[in-house]
């Protein structure tokens, strides 16, 4: 997502928009805007009395806390991070429980880096073509 456009700019454009500088149009597109962003500035304006613009919102943010990760990471230090959830878990109780995926996004906020692992899972499907046994084109005389 882009970055927010400047206060000032806000400003000017409803400003001028305001003090009757010209249709939604016109005043767009003399400070180079959309007319919907203009529309949203001026219905903002004079809802809230601001421009500025909204903190930026969303994401995946779960509640865990960071002592008691920090504890039971103390007392299991070679845990996987399923292992970690698990003993999160029973120390939270039911009602504040969490996923892998938040236990390690709060590992991560907390410094902590992971190593990638190269024990991946190995193909059960085998080859799917035959070697032809001929070598190229270019080879010894026989």
């Amino acid at each position: 997502m882009p970055a927010p456009y400047p206060v000032k700019l806000r400003e000017s454009a409803v400003a001028s928009y305001e003090a009757g500088g010209g249709t939604y149009e016109t005043v767009a597109a003399t400070f180079g805007i959309s007319i919907p962003t203009l529309e949203c500035w001026v219905r903002r304006f004079r809802g809230e009395g601001t421009v500025e613009p909204r903190p930026k919102g969303g994401g995946n943010f779960s509640e865990v806390q960071l002592d008691v990760l920090l504890g039971v990471l103390a007392d299991h230090p070679s845990a996987v991070v399923s292992e970690l959830t698990r003993e999160y878990n029973k120390s939270v109780g039911r009602k504040a429980a969490t996923s892998e995926s938040s236990i390690k996004r709060a590992l991560k906020r907390a410094g902590f880096v992971f190593k990638k692992n190269g024990s991946g899972l190995r193909s059960k499907t085998g080859r799917t073509w035959l070697r032809s046994g001929r070598r190229s084109q270019g080879g010894s005389p026989a």
